[in-house]
């Protein structure tokens, strides 16, 4: 689930900001790349560059940012590269940026024979975006960054954003449980020996571990860190205790364009779940699997009386833990 919020890229930001502001004055060749973290939007200031004469790069002056991708060996994935807040001039002129990502061989970064692409050639006048192939799994990969002038002598400022699921842990699985049920936490893509970290631990058979079971009284939101490439990253799982719906007890269909159907937040969610209305005789009035069309307060076509009416929705589906056949009633008022 990765892709995750606001409050963790801020929260990657504060704990990776102090290593850009040493690598910032750092060199910034194939010898010492810049590392780059992913889910986090970086300030890179191009300071330094060589000449780097790779296939599709034109540019005289390139500078070399590094990653690495997760351990899933199943579905690593590509990683999307951002650039943004391109200020890059000379006399007055935007610079044109090129950029690149390619694996390198790990014991020689600099070996530029050894470099093979693993994305298209982006070319821009301001900011772009670029995807990679699928990348291999705990793989150190380089970005190339191409001006068309020496940033040492004309600084040149982006940000540079790594996003997708090669640069991601993915944590599994978002669930709705029954009240005193519970439900198995899982989360991948992690260096193993460095472990993983759950928060909040209330509900929780054990803080740390890739595999934990939760059993939260109250609908709970747990978000768990690992680190690779020597960077923090995020994700979350939330588990819904009870019922997963805002069910409206009345509705009034009399065609004024004010709550003229029974709108229940959240069903539209669930495309197997099976809705049954019925009148006070026992008899269905309303039948739907999935809820892409919301009960108006007709059978038939026709107008069913004002009163009350006995609705059962069953979900069905795979991820809820024992959620019985949700029941209650609603009203219709004209």
């Amino acid at each position: 689930m990765k892709r995750f919020q606001t409050m963790q890229r801020i929260h990657h930001a504060l704990a990776f900001g102090l290593m850009w502001l040493v690598s910032a004055g750092q060199a910034q060749d194939c010898s010492n790349p810049v590392p780059t973290c992913g889910d986090v939007p970086e300030a890179v200031s191009l300071n330094y560059a060589q000449n780097l004469e790779f296939s599709c790069l034109n540019s005289p002056y390139v500078t070399v940012l590094e990653f690495m991708t997760n351990t899933n060996t199943t579905n690593t994935g590509p990683v999307y590269i951002d650039l943004g807040g391109v200020a890059c001039q000379t006399d007055g002129v935007d610079d044109v940026i090129e950029c690149v990502v390619v694996k390198p061989d790990p014991q020689a970064l600099c070996d530029i024979t050894s470099y093979v692409a693993v994305s298209p050639c982006l070319e821009s006048g301001g900011g772009a975006s670029l995807q990679s192939e699928d990348l291999l799994p705990n793989t150190t990969y380089l970005i190339l960054i191409g001006t068309a002038h020496d940033p040492s002598s004309t600084p040149c400022n982006l940000s540079v954003f790594l996003s997708g699921p090669a640069v991601s842990i993915d944590a599994c699985c978002t669930a709705n449980i029954a009240p005193g049920q519970s439900v198995e936490l899982t989360v991948s893509g992690a260096n193993e020996d460095l472990g993983y970290t759950w928060f909040p631990d209330y509900g929780l058979s054990s803080a740390a571990g890739d595999s934990v079971v939760a059993s939260p009284a109250v609908t709970t939101t747990y978000s768990v860190s690992g680190f690779f490439g020597g960077c923090q990253y995020t994700d979350a799982v939330t588990i819904t205790v009870g019922n997963p719906l805002g069910l409206p007890t009345s509705f009034t269909p009399n065609d004024d364009g004010y709550n003229d159907t029974w709108d229940v937040n959240g069903l539209l969610e669930y495309n197997l779940a099976d809705i049954r209305i019925f009148d006070r005789w026992g008899q269905v009035v309303y039948r739907s699997v999935g809820y892409s069309q919301p009960w108006d307060g007709r059978n038939g076509g026709k107008e069913v009386p004002v009163g009350t009416y006995y609705y059962a929705i069953d979900l069905n589906d795979p991820l809820l833990v024992e959620v019985e056949t949700i029941t209650g009633f609603i009203s219709i008022i004209r």
